[in-house]
């Protein structure tokens, strides 16, 4: 990380032992705070000593180089999103870590299978490098799923030889969600394959079980996985926790749970934390990040510092980050002054003993952009009479499944690999209808373009737009571009500072309610229209997928 001193090494250790018994001075001393320990759910009032971008010691009479007066304020580790994926925020790392550091979080666990998707292993490789350069502590996972499942085709795939070297990468935790659980259930030979990679790491095994009940969770937890995020009721959470996984109690843009599971929170279970999975700029900056999800759980009725162990010593523990999570000798100088422990308004961010602050490089990226091939201009999306509607929601990733001819708006899914593919299909609850099309180059996982309602020249139209734009977001209406996003870092990212990204977003979200959207995020919601793994109707390039059927609808 730029600017952070680690103090990894023996001597700074010794150093911090000197300093820690008062023998040489700290470098920095925050005097006066009130210090939240979610380990023991206290709140005391201590000065905190830092020495090397390590806290030394907490309590009273220090010295140091440096003091800042907290004058009772807050003191609170700093916040960690155990699963996240930055490339869903629009964001490149630098980009997120400007959206997120204000808000009091100093570290995440990135899942980057949306650039792995695209580019492959150099996708994880970059997505680390970047985030060293970007002010926050940026983890990984290794994608387990590219592709997610067999009916998607992106721009990679990688196998189980190929997970096992993303796992031998410094800053890889462990291996990232398994999504592909009918694989797992059905003994599938790759995906074991991946599994037994996992395993051999000896890191954790992430899962990922949208819709698993009954005996077919047990299945899915004896296969060794660790974790689940996709719990949308109390009985699936509580049903998770019995069977040993640990509960990821996700709140993104696209899927919203938190509400639902605070009940199951409020009985103050072991082994759970709060993620935000998928979480747009615009969202981001309106809302927060981590901050929000507190406030929810204080608001509702959660100890405050119960509430800060979900996002601080609960995950770290899980990715076994053993320095971090924790405001205590030895640990990373990551923590956060807060106002109050109610609305968690954010005084100051520190990470390793320094005032927090995005960086403003980016590495290259080469590769990724959009290619629809020849006879797209030429191309026309008819929709099958007897397939059902798709039946979107605004506050899940979840579809559900509707009469055939009952929608508002036809969505469009096309290959941008140069494969020259696409299929439409219905649905109904966007109310975009055929005055215009959103069209992105952001669709989870394979990522390739979709487009939501329009004429077929709009459609057409759209695609165009986001090849000249290298990948984007875009809005056409009588084939005129009506608000754009370019997104040159892989068709998934742009290095805008947040504002002006989320600037060009609402511009993009105000076009769509113009034409009569009636999604709140319809560039999130649409980016999961395609994703094979999550129930119950997905549109890919090559038809409508019946995710419960796990087959094609003919």
């Amino acid at each position: 990380m730029s600017g952070v001193s680690e103090g990894t090494g023996a001597v700074s250790r010794r150093r911090l032992v000197r300093v820690a018994r008062g023998e040489e001075p700290g470098d920095l001393l925050v005097r006066g705070a009130q210090v939240v320990q979610p380990a023991t759910r206290e709140v005391f009032t201590a000065d905190v000593l830092v020495a090397d971008g390590r806290v030394a010691a907490l309590g009273s009479g220090f010295q140091a180089a440096r003091v800042i007066e907290a004058r009772g304020a807050f003191l609170a580790p700093g916040f960690i999103d155990g699963h996240v994926h930055i490339e869903s925020s629009l964001l490149t790392p630098a980009g997120f870590a400007g959206a997120v550091l204000g808000r009091g979080t100093t570290g995440v666990v990135a899942e980057p299978h949306e650039l792995v998707n695209v580019l492959g292993a150099a996708g994880l490789e970059w997505m680390l490098a970047a985030g060293r350069s970007s002010g926050l502590r940026v983890w990984a996972s290794a994608p387990s799923c590219v592709p997610a499942s067999p009916f998607e085709s992106g721009g990679a795939v990688v196998d189980a030889a190929g997970v096992a070297g993303m796992l031998r990468v410094p800053g890889v935790l462990g291996l990232a969600e398994m999504m592909n659980y009918p694989g797992v259930l059905g003994g599938s030979g790759d995906v074991w394959d991946v599994l037994e990679a996992g395993r051999d790491s000896r890191l954790r095994l992430d899962g990922h079980a949208s819709g698993v009940r009954g005996r077919d969770l047990m299945g899915y937890a004896a296969a060794g996985l660790h974790s689940d995020h996709e719990a949308t009721t109390p009985d699936e959470a509580r049903e998770r926790l019995r069977a040993g996984l640990w509960l990821m109690v996700r709140e993104g843009s696209a899927a919203r749970n938190l509400e639902a599971l605070l009940p199951v929170l409020l009985e103050r279970p072991r082994r759970a934390m709060l993620v935000s999975d998928d979480v747009s700029v615009d969202e981001l900056l309106e809302l927060g990040h981590l901050d929000r999800l507190l406030r929810t759980c204080v608001a509702g009725g959660l100890h405050p510092a119960d509430a800060v162990a979900l996002v601080t010593c609960n995950p770290a523990e899980y990715w076994g980050l053993h320095d971090s999570g924790l405001v205590a000798p030895g640990y990373h100088a990551d923590f956060v002054l807060l106002r109050d422990l109610s609305d968690f308004g954010v005084l100051e961010t520190f990470v390793g003993g320094q005032e927090a602050r995005a960086g403003t490089v980016t590495p290259p990226l080469p590769g990724g952009g959009v290619n629809l091939g020849a006879g797209w201009d030429a191309a026309t999306f008819g929709v099958p009479a007897h397939w059902p509607v798709m039946q979107v929601s605004a506050s899940q990733i979840t579809t559900g499944v509707g009469e055939p001819g009952s929608g508002d708006a036809r969505l469009v899914v096309a290959d941008r690999y140069g494969r020259g593919e696409w299929s439409a299909c219905l649905t109904s609850g966007t109310g975009m209808g055929d005055g215009g099309t959103l069209g992105i180059s952001v669709l989870h996982d394979a990522h390739n373009v979709a487009f939501l309602g329009g004429t077929d020249a709009d459609v057409r139209a759209a695609g165009r737009a986001l090849e000249a734009m290298g990948g984007g977001v875009v809005v056409v209406s009588g084939g005129e571009v009506r608000a754009s996003l370019p997104l040159p870092f892989a068709g998934l990212m742009t290095a805008q500072p947040p504002a002006e990204a989320a600037a060009r977003l609402g511009e993009v979200t105000a076009a769509c309610r113009a034409l009569g959207c009636r999604l709140p995020y319809p560039v999130t919601t649409l980016s999961f229209l395609g994703l094979t793994v999550i129930p119950a109707l997905k549109l890919t390039p090559r038809g409508l997928l019946d995710v419960n059927a796990w087959t094609y609808l003919p």
